[in-house]
């Protein structure tokens, strides 16, 4: 009787639960909110560029009425994803799926946990580093095949956080620190040998409780991280935090110390934006828009790095993943998108996944794959004209083009760039 009662009270619960989120909302999600009109006239104008194609004949003589398919390949903006370690080494479909569904729709990613520091020196106590460090350089590999940009998550973490985030506890050994830090991140880098296109220097720069600031005295310590790291790589050092976008606690202190690390010869060549949401935290598009321009200012990239939002209300997951993807990619300072986590199976939020366990795809997953491969993708079909001459206005990124006429066919490669491109294709 009482397993009884306590079932029904968790049905109940449950019920409850997802009523609450299904009349959950936001500012700006009604379809005919200003802010879209706007945000569609800055994608045409910042995402796009003229991509001519002129065909001639083997005299360089134009053809006229030559058939012209101009194919994207892929986006020169980073739309991408976490990478596993444990689900990239599964076996069997579940693994077989997760590395196929990863390469076909995403050109970015972030390896979820393999360059946090326990990583590296707990493997190491136990003799296990070796191994480590062949499954990062397998799925290096894995995404330099692919095509697929890597975030390199990440040379420093400011939160002392619980015992095992670092080697030593340096409340006690504050001495410890730096010899430490620096001996790591010239391991990471040494490793890495420039395979990986951006690093976060410093994760949660501003963090909770006691962090190394803390331990060394002043702000000073991440200013040295940045100047350290900048004399051993030549990739980009990002910073990046969390509770800027959902919540904001931390905006103040966020812009407070990339004012400082810019004063102090130690200016961050990114801003990323943990963007974690939940049912009750998301914000306002136009309150995203507001965030984004204040961090602009400094003139450096912007980029969401942990983007997720947990709600089991599926329509709202996907309408706030469009918005949010739509006033990010229309704003001029952002160069990414990645995502923190795709499958239900493997998520630290599984209902902000975009699949579910069994791999069947949710509202979200679709929005995106629509976004990404649809609304914001280019393949057109053309005719050129007495000049020889077709153009479209492409969105930037690699492309491929194909050109057919009186029954020969050539294909051509092209990258678009901001200042567009010409393309000759002699036949």
């Amino acid at each position: 009787m009482q397993n009884w009662i306590l079932g029904v009270t968790i049905l109940a619960f449950a019920a409850v639960a997802h009523a609450e989120d299904s009349t959950a909302t936001y500012g700006g999600r009604n379809a005919d909110a200003s802010w879209r009109e706007e945000a569609t006239a800055r994608i045409e104008k910042i995402r796009k560029a003229p991509l001519k194609v002129r065909v001639v004949d083997a005299q360089g003589k134009p053809i006229r009425g030559a058939k012209v398919h101009l194919r994207q390949q892929r986006h020169a903006f980073g739309f991408g994803n976490i990478l596993n370690p444990t689900a990239f080494q599964l076996q069997g479909e579940d693994g077989r799926m997760y590395r196929e569904i990863f390469a076909e729709h995403f050109n970015k990613t972030t390896f979820e946990s393999g360059f946090r520091w326990q990583n590296w020196y707990l493997p190491a106590r136990v003799g296990k580093l070796d191994e480590h460090k062949r499954l990062l350089d397998h799925m290096i590999r894995f995404c330099r095949a692919e095509g697929i940009a890597i975030r390199g998550h990440y040379l420093s973490w400011a939160p002392l956080g619980r015992d095992h985030y670092k080697p030593t506890d340096y409340r006690k050994h504050p001495a410890e620190l730096w010899p430490e830090l620096s001996a790591h991140i010239d391991e990471m880098l040494a490793f890495t040998d420039g395979r990986l296109e951006e690093w976060d220097a410093i994760n949660h720069i501003i963090g909770w409780g006691e962090t190394l600031a803390t331990v060394a005295g002043s702000d000073d310590i991440y200013a040295r991280i940045i100047r350290h790291a900048r004399s051993k790589t030549d990739a980009p050092l990002w910073v990046n935090e969390g509770q800027i976008l959902p919540g904001g606690s931390r905006v103040d202190d966020y812009e407070k110390i990339i004012r400082y690390l810019v004063e102090n010869k130690a200016r961050p060549d990114g801003i990323g934006f943990m963007a974690h949401f939940k049912t009750e935290s998301l914000r306002s598009i136009d309150g995203l828009r507001e965030v984004y321009d204040r961090f602009a200012k400094f003139g450096l990239p912007l980029q969401l790095t942990e983007f997720d939002i947990d709600t089991r209300d599926e329509q709202l997951q996907a309408d706030y993943l469009r918005d949010v993807m739509t006033i990010t990619f229309s704003h001029p300072a952002f160069d990414g998108i990645v995502m923190w986590g795709f499958w239900e199976g493997r998520h630290w939020r599984p209902d902000a996944a975009l699949w579910r366990k069994d791999w069947s795809i949710k509202p979200a997953g679709k929005m995106w794959k629509e976004l990404v491969f649809k609304t914001w993708w280019t393949d057109e079909k053309q005719t050129t004209d007495a000049s020889g001459f077709c153009e479209i206005s492409a969105f930037l990124g690699d492309y491929e083009i194909v050109v057919e006429h009186a029954g020969r066919a050539v294909t051509a490669k092209a990258t678009v760039d901001k200042s567009g491109r010409v393309v000759t294709i002699k036949l």
